[in-house]
Formats: C-alpha cells, structure tokens, sequence
C-alpha cells in the first residue's frame, strides 16, 4: 500500500501516523515493520520517530490491518438543533461549544455516543476532535478543534499552560474569605479522587485559586481558576474544605439535581480568542434557596 502525505498529516510522527492508518497491527508489531524496513518513506528506512512532511511517500509492505472506513452516526434533528445552539465560536479551524449538564463527552461506561461523536457526524470529518474536557456533570465552554495540526498545536497549548479558563461555582456554605487558594495532593481510587496533605505514591499535586462573586444567607457563587488539571480537582478542593458544589452526588451529601459548575471564561492568546458566557440563571436562583 502506498500513503501519499497531506498537510494534515505534516509533522506527524511516522509510528503514529501507521497506528491511524492500520488500526488492525498493533504497535509492536508496527516497530518490528519499520525496523525490518517493511514500511519506508521515500523508499528510505526511517526511524519510528521519523516526522513525515507533506508528500512524503508512505509504502507498507504488509497485508491485512487496514482501518475500515467509519460510518458517521446519523443524527436526529433535536440533536443537530443541540449542536447549532451549542457552537458559540467558530472559525476554519477551532469551534467553543457550550456544552450542557449531564452530557457525555466520548461514548463509553453504558454511552454509545456522546458529544464528540456528534461533532464528527455535524462537520462529517474524523478529525474534529476536542483538546480538553469536563465531566459528564459539568457545564459550560470545551474547545474544538477540526484538524490534526490545530489540534497538535492547541493540545500543546494546554500542556504549556497558555489556554485560560475559569468556572463559576455555586457551593454550599457562606465562604467568608474574599479570595484564596488551596495546594494539596490527589490520588484516584477505584471510585473517586481523595486529597492528601503529603505526597504519596500515585498522588499528584494540585492547586485551585478562587474568588467570592457573591454571597447568599446559605450558599455562595464563586469563580474558580485551576492551577493544574487534575480529574475532579475544582469538586475535591471544595468539598474537603466544607463547601461541596450544588448537585455534586460524588462529593456531596444527599445532592440532588444539576451540578452547579460552568466553565464560562475560556481565552487562546494564541489565535486572539476570548469567550466569556454569563452566570448561568440557574445560579441565581438557587443561590437564595
């Protein structure tokens, strides 16, 4: 088989690229197939690591292991409508979407599809893809983008740090201290995530900043920045510090209805993109209740 490279594919990895492309050969085999020379690029061996640049020459010396042609789900049109209200930014190469509570981002764990899969279907196009994501139960701004190369260089972004986002949180509770921060240390477990104040093997360190919006006589909204990203980290924090998020069922008690956590801020200095969505009404209301 013979792969002429396209721009989306330029500055790819070569081991990365025959993963895609060959679903059915696992990665070891895959490195045997390179070593051997049975997958070479302008008819030269390459190394695994080798990054491919638009019109390189791919032949694959193999037989079997092609990735079958997907099909796109088949959208219903209260879905389609869902996705059309949800786009609140796009351009070529980057969409925002708001997305609602309770939706799942991938299919998986009882889902046979979820956000991502939508999107794929909408734009017909395998590479849209998110870079970052939220819980099921969480609301709010998650960011798109709609090819390889946008998604390789916002995906760095995020590890760098260079992308801002910021939540608004109702929490149980009078929080009287106007601004804090809290640095502690999360672990997973088979069914949550448990904070630590000393490190201990499998537990990283974590760091959330927060600031009181406004104040209610049992309740308080605050908006909360994330100093690294670790699973459940703004819900942990919080709920450790006696203020459990409204309608957290993990991390609260007897919490019932949607999660009060939005990510409304969301800034990518990098292609002058700025989004910040208002405090939810939802909020409001129940902050007097």
């Amino acid at each position: 088989m013979e792969h002429k490279i396209e721009k989306n594919f330029h500055d790819t990895r070569l081991d990365k690229y025959i993963r895609k492309k060959y679903e059915g050969i696992n990665l070891t085999e895959i490195f045997k197939l390179i070593r051997k020379g049975r997958i070479k690029v302008n008819g030269k061996k390459v190394k695994q690591n080798y990054r491919l640049q638009e019109g390189d020459l791919v032949k694959v010396f193999y037989r079997g292991g092609e990735t079958a042609v997907k099909k796109f789900l088949e959208l219903s049109q209260k879905e389609t409508e869902y996705i059309k209200e949800g786009i609140v930014y796009e351009d070529e190469n980057v969409l925002l979407f708001n997305k609602s509570p309770n939706m799942v981002m991938h299919k998986g764990s009882g889902h046979d599809y979820g956000l991502s899969e939508m999107l794929k279907s909408y734009y017909q196009s395998e590479e849209v893809t998110f870079i970052n994501r939220i819980d099921k139960a969480t609301s709010g701004l998650i960011i798109g983008a709609k090819t390889l190369p946008v998604t390789r260089e916002l995906s760095q972004e995020m590890r760098d740090g260079n992308i801002n986002k910021r939540y608004y949180i109702l929490v149980e509770g009078r929080v009287d201290r106007g601004e804090f921060q809290i640095k502690s240390y999360l672990k997973k477990t088979d069914t949550r995530v448990v904070e630590l104040d000393k490190y201990e093997k499998g537990a990283k360190e974590s760091i959330s900043y927060f600031k009181v919006i406004q104040r209610g006589k049992n309740r308080t909204i605050l908006e909360g920045i994330l100093g690294t990203g670790r699973t459940h980290q703004l819900r942990v924090h919080l709920a450790n510090l006696g203020h459990p998020i409204v309608g957290d069922a993990k991390y609260g008690e007897n919490s019932r209805g949607e999660m009060c956590l939005f990510s409304h801020f969301t800034e990518i200095p990098s292609l002058n993109i700025k989004i910040d969505l208002p405090l939810p009404e939802a909020f409001k209301n129940k902050l007097t209740k």
